[in-house]
């Protein structure tokens, strides 16, 4: 990988956990330039090739190494389902390796292959959906995994299991009832394939080592667990609603530029480094999920301010794909959920210096007056991509609330359309004056 060419750092974890994190909550349509995917259905791992590939631009590779060799950490893509109970659970086991049985023999377990791939984990898990494209799952959890110490004795166990067998030359014999978190399971296309064994004539079954799917349920559900904590309320903060206590945590702030906030907060600098500032001030982990947030979804967003009070910059949506955009109607649309949703507008402004100040904090959700405009602007985009001129936007004096413009890192960031040559990226806008107004209303000005 050179790395003038990656948008991370591939020496530095950070970096890259920093750049992962951004797929949470996404879809690979949104994040990529993959114009499609085959299912994992029908092709195990496609997914995965196509995060490696298109995500983390480097070529999917069958290495012995980790997947980062310049910080040991092995990528690992997993798809979750949802039981009659809306509980995520694991939908098969997390395969890590294939296992040499004429090499594994001469292995021990803290210095086996199985350890350096799996010792730490960069775990993206994603929902799967029947009948729901595998570009349009959604990643529910990025997170960096190591084996917890208070798993690893029975690991040991697990492993050294299926290696006695080896060892004994009972390859052939090796069932994924012998074990209890980690197993030996068959991989192989074609299930009459056979491979030789070190201490035997007998052919057996080719085996990976693999994750058992209880286990991985287990696993992603205390992690995503873990990554959502509450707003810890003081005395007297026990009866305030959310946004009430919200203010009253922000309100200390008020006054202080971006970069006094970092200083006192102890946060360095970084992309990313307003949406860090709010989750400090709320007293939650740079990579928690807000409870109470989750639960009224609430969306945060950053909101820089001119003098005027208009927005710095119009603000954006995920880009979309022109051929979904010409067949769903509006009210079965993304933009239509993004415009359904609440956001808490945390607002920065300029002052006279040039340092963007904290000044408050606001919920908005578009008022049901100005969906028929939203309305207006998807449907004018949409008939431009089903008469093959995508290329033609919704200007921004074309409607009051909202417009359409490239949303690419460049011209040569394209997206096929269903009648005509691939066009430029684009996505939907909400207007910068239309918020300017919309903000000013909620606060009273």
């Amino acid at each position: 990988m050179d790395q003038d060419k990656l948008p991370y750092d591939k020496f530095s974890v950070d970096s890259i956990m920093v750049y992962a994190e951004r797929l949470e909550g996404h879809t690979l349509r949104e994040m990529t330039d993959a114009a499609e995917l085959q299912s994992p259905n029908r092709r195990r791992g496609a997914f995965g090739n196509a995060v490696e590939q298109y995500y983390f631009k480097y070529k999917p590779n069958s290495s012995q190494e980790p997947d980062f060799p310049e910080v040991g950490i092995e990528l690992k893509t997993t798809p979750l389902k949802r039981d009659k109970s809306g509980r995520y659970v694991a939908k098969e086991r997390l395969v890590v390796n294939m296992i040499d049985y004429d090499t594994v023999v001469n292995e021990d377990f803290e210095r086996s292959h199985f350890m350096q791939k799996a010792s730490r984990v960069l775990l993206i898990s994603y929902l799967w959906e029947k009948d729901v494209d595998p570009l349009d799952y959604k990643i529910v959890l990025v997170d960096l995994w190591e084996i917890p110490e208070v798993d690893l004795v029975q690991m040991k166990l697990d492993w050294e299991t299926v290696v006695d067998k080896v060892r004994a030359g009972h390859a052939e014999d090796i069932s994924g009832s012998d074990t209890v978190y980690l197993e030996a399971c068959t991989k192989a296309a074609d299930s009459s394939k056979r491979r030789t064994q070190p201490f035997s004539p007998v052919l057996a079954k080719p085996r990976a080592w693999a994750l058992k799917a209880s286990y991985m349920t287990a696993v992603e559900n205390e992690m995503i667990d873990r990554r959502r904590q509450g707003i810890k309320r003081g005395a007297g903060e026990k009866d305030m609603g959310v946004l009430e206590l919200v203010r009253s945590r922000f309100e200390p702030y008020f006054g202080l530029s971006e970069e006094e906030l970092a200083q006192r907060l102890g946060i360095s600098k970084s992309k990313d480094l307003c949406a860090r500032i709010t989750k400090r001030i709320l007293g939650v982990d740079d990579d928690a999920e807000i409870d109470e947030f989750v639960k009224a979804g609430i969306k945060p967003k950053t909101i820089r301010l001119r003098a005027n009070g208009t927005p710095k910059e119009s603000v954006s949506f995920p880009a979309f794909d022109y051929y979904k955009l010409a067949e769903t109607d509006f009210e079965d649309s993304d933009f239509y959920s993004y415009l359904q949703t609440k956001y808490l507008f945390v607002l920065y402004e300029i002052d006279g210096e040039g340092a963007y100040r904290l000044r408050d904090v606001m919920l908005w959700q578009m008022p049901d007056v100005d969906i028929p405009e939203a309305r207006r602007c998807y449907e004018q985009m949409r008939e431009n991509v089903r008469r093959g001129r995508a290329d033609v936007s919704v200007g921004a004096t074309e409607n009051r609330c909202c417009h359409v413009r490239p949303h690419g890192q460049n011209k040569l960031d394209t997206r096929p359309q269903p009648y005509g040559p691939p066009v430029t990226k684009k996505c939907f806008w909400l207007n910068a004056h239309y918020l300017a107004g919309e903000i000013a209303r909620a606060r009273g000005k």
